[in-house]
């Protein structure tokens, strides 16, 4: 045998140090996993926090919205509500004023109604006028006709006379007469 075979050691029982790594590796993945969910924790707890005071923070926003919000729809219903007044009073003021404008209308109407039958009863006056005046009209028609009748006769009259005259002056050419005038002298 040679010495090399002579030197072996008996075998060694590799389970303890086995075992020492095995129980390193548990101890180490142990601590790893308990350092893991430690920062995990911390992680958790700080996005727990970071969370919550953003939720603090939104809280706040939308307190603060809705604060402002209220605020704006306060003062849009007190404008509506001066609004609805204004509106109110312009309606009253209206109504008022379209009642005042009814009564005047209504004196006008009468008025005009009694301005309406004065001008009729002047009509009518003018009317029985204008009767007599057309009245008057034909009996001037009828004297100018009568007048005209007259004077269709003088014109046949002249006519008549002025051929008896030209006769006469026509007679009086042909015989010549002598007129002799005699009378004292002064």
């Amino acid at each position: 045998m040679s010495e090399e075979e002579i030197n072996i050691e008996p075998p060694k029982n590799h389970m303890r140090e086995i075992l020492t790594y095995l129980v390193i590796a548990v101890a180490a993945f142990g601590a790893g996993f308990l350092v893991e969910s430690t920062q995990a924790t911390r992680t958790g707890e700080a996005l727990k926090l970071a969370h919550e005071q953003e939720v603090k923070q939104l809280n706040e926003k939308s307190e603060q919205e809705k604060r402002a919000l209220t605020d704006t729809l306060e003062k849009e219903r007190e404008e509506h509500a001066k609004d609805n007044q204004t509106k109110d009073q312009h309606m009253a003021t209206y109504t008022s004023r379209s009642t005042g404008l009814r009564h005047a209308l209504e004196a006008d109407l009468s008025a005009a109604r009694a301005s309406g039958q004065a001008c009729t009863s002047r009509i009518a006056g003018i009317s029985e006028a204008i009767n007599g005046v057309f009245d008057s009209i034909g009996e001037v028609t009828g004297l100018a006709q009568d007048i005209g009748r007259e004077n269709q006769q003088l014109k046949e009259d002249n006519r008549s006379l002025s051929e008896k005259l030209a006769g006469w002056q026509k007679w009086n050419a042909e015989r010549m007469q002598r007129i002799i005038v005699t009378g004292k002298k002064e």
